[in-house]
């Protein structure tokens, strides 16, 4: 697995316009990060977690029926896997339902009062980040 960057980074890499590329890759931080945690605490080796047979579901079965992600950040990390599908194996994504997956995202902390979320997929991209950091912080953790 690959270490983990630091929420500037990351926020640096949602920069992109590219809406596919911006999709994709937020929640290709999303899953990478949640194996390292599989793979820290429960000791599953990446060459398992690699497998097609261990899907995105069966990982967050794992995580939430251990007490390890719920509420906000589960409901988080699910939207963003469908928005990442959507993008992913569709040639032109329904907008208005991503819009709607963005919306129902849920701001780890308080609301931001900035006004880069009001700029195009903003809520999105402090979304990833939010979720990313709460994630990334279980790695860490002993």
């Amino acid at each position: 697995m690959s270490k983990s960057l630091s929420n500037s980074d990351l926020k640096k890499i949602l920069e992109t316009t590219n809406e596919r590329d911006l999709f994709i890759v937020g929640h290709m931080y999303i899953e990478n990060t949640i194996d390292r945690i599989l793979e820290e605490k429960f000791n599953i080796p990446s060459k398992s977690i690699d497998s097609t047979l261990f899907t995105s579901n069966l990982k967050m079965d794992i995580l939430t029926e251990s007490g390890l992600i719920k509420d906000k950040v589960k409901k988080n990390v699910e939207l963003l896997s469908r928005i990442r599908n959507r993008y992913a194996h569709k040639l032109e994504p329904n907008e208005q339902r991503i819009v709607n997956y963005i919306r129902e995202l849920d701001y780890i902390g308080s609301a931001p009062k900035s006004t880069n979320t009001n700029k195009k997929f903003g809520k999105y991209r402090l979304c990833v980040i939010e979720t990313f950091s709460v994630l990334d912080k279980m790695t860490n953790e002993g």
